[in-house]
């Protein structure tokens, strides 16, 4: 949880969104959780749910990279091979991906690479099929959807996920999210 300016935000969806303003922190479009009123706290909205249990140690060779329309694959399999055990793409609009990244996320993910799609701007914390085409392909290809996570949030998560132990084990954990 995020308290600033008197507003208590759920730490999954608030954001920095003015460095330098009084009201730094937004988690629009859901509201504040709370507000700080003299000595006590007044409950405003229900809290989203907690994310599943840590299963083990969380990893720390998870890479973090924003796609680019014409990418090709090259970047992602340069991580895997300094040792990334896996991969957050940060996508455009609804968690599209470039389609030149599509055979690549499959062999990654036939290689137990989980590769999890987050989006630049605000999606629903559902499933990748459920975004649109260029994130549904994505999902067919075998990316994990970010679940509505910022990218920088998705790569925390997915390092929590792989202390399951597996690709499998990480994609269970955030189909829980």
């Amino acid at each position: 949880m995020v308290c600033a300016g008197d507003d208590l935000h759920a730490a999954r969806w608030v954001t920095l969104v003015d460095a330098l303003g009084a009201a730094a922190f937004s988690s629009a479009p859901y509201p504040p959780l709370g507000r700080v009123v003299g000595d006590r706290v007044e409950t405003i909205a229900t809290p989203p749910p907690r994310p599943p249990r840590p299963l083990g140690e969380p990893a720390t060779d998870v890479t973090l990279i924003k796609t680019y329309p014409g990418m090709d694959g090259t970047l992602l399999m340069a991580a895997v091979d300094a040792g990334a055990a896996g991969i957050v793409l940060e996508g455009t609009g609804a968690g599209n991906v470039p389609a030149s990244l599509l055979a690549t996320i499959s062999d990654l993910t036939d290689w137990k690479i989980p590769v999890v799609v987050a989006s630049r701007s605000r999606t629903g914390e559902g499933d990748l099929a459920d975004l649109g085409l260029g994130a549904s392909i994505a999902a067919a290809a075998g990316a994990v959807s970010a679940r509505g996570l910022s990218a920088p949030k998705a790569r925390l998560a997915l390092m929590v996920a792989l202390g399951t132990g597996s690709a499998g084990g990480a994609r269970q954990w955030f189909s829980e999210l």
